[in-house]
C-alpha cells in the first residue's frame, strides 16, 4: 500500500516538472538521488540522470541512462566539498 503512495508521488512530481521544464530529485541506481536530464521537444529522447556524492572532499557526478539502465560516464570531479 505504501510503496503505491510513493510510486503515486514520484509520479506527480515526474508529471509536474516536465510540465514545469525543471529537473526532479528521483530515485536511481544503488538507491542514489540524481538529476533528472531530458531534452524538450522529442518523446524519443534518451533520459539520463546525474548523481552526485562526496567523495574524498571533492564533489563529483555521474551520469545515469535511464532509458537503458546503464552509467555513461565514471565519476567526474566537481570541486571541493
Amino acid at each position: 500500500m505504501m510503496k503505491k503512495k510513493g510510486i503515486k508521488v514520484f509520479l506527480g512530481i515526474m508529471i509536474a516538472t516536465m510540465l514545469l521544464g525543471m529537473p526532479v530529485l528521483a530515485e536511481g541506481p544503488e538507491g542514489e538521488g540524481g538529476e533528472v536530464i531530458t531534452l524538450e521537444g522529442d518523446d524519443r529522447a534518451e533520459v539520463f540522470m546525474w548523481f552526485y556524492r562526496t567523495y574524498n572532499g571533492m564533489v563529483q557526478k555521474r551520469l545515469w541512462s535511464v532509458t537503458y539502465e546503464y552509467w555513461v560516464t565514471d565519476w567526474i570531479d566537481v570541486g571541493p566539498a
